[in-house]
């Protein structure tokens, strides 16, 4: 039994093809500006302190000391993501809420959890 990895954002769709490009990322991006698939995963708004930790400003700088920056529109600065594995059956197989802007889980890490047949 495969398996699909996708990305939601709440950015619009015009960004987020216009990011898919820049990165040429391998996988969709899906547009929710709603933000429904956040509030259906139960992820958080993050208070000032988290949105601002030393890790999220210093993940900042590096991005701009390699010329990335990123144009932000209409995004809720505030809105923290997640991470998750959803089986064929919608099941929740793998989750991880990020407590920081910057906080994701380690590929490899996450990638181990992930059940054998789902990644088969």
């Amino acid at each position: 039994m495969g398996g699909v990895v996708l990305a939601v954002s709440f950015e619009p769709r015009d960004r987020l093809f216009q990011l898919s490009r820049e990165l040429r990322l391998p996988f969709p991006l899906l547009s929710d500006p709603e933000m429904d698939s956040y509030r259906a995963y139960g992820l958080q708004r993050g208070g000032i302190r988290q949105i601002f930790s030393l890790g999220t400003v210093l993940t900042y700088v590096k991005l701009l000391a390699r010329d990335r920056s990123y144009h932000f529109r209409r995004s809720d600065l505030r809105q923290l993501g997640g991470d998750f594995v959803v089986d064929a059956k919608g099941l929740i197989q793998y989750q991880y809420r990020s407590d920081t802007p910057n906080d994701r889980p380690n590929v490899d890490e996450a990638s181990a959890l992930i059940p054998s047949h789902l990644s088969s």
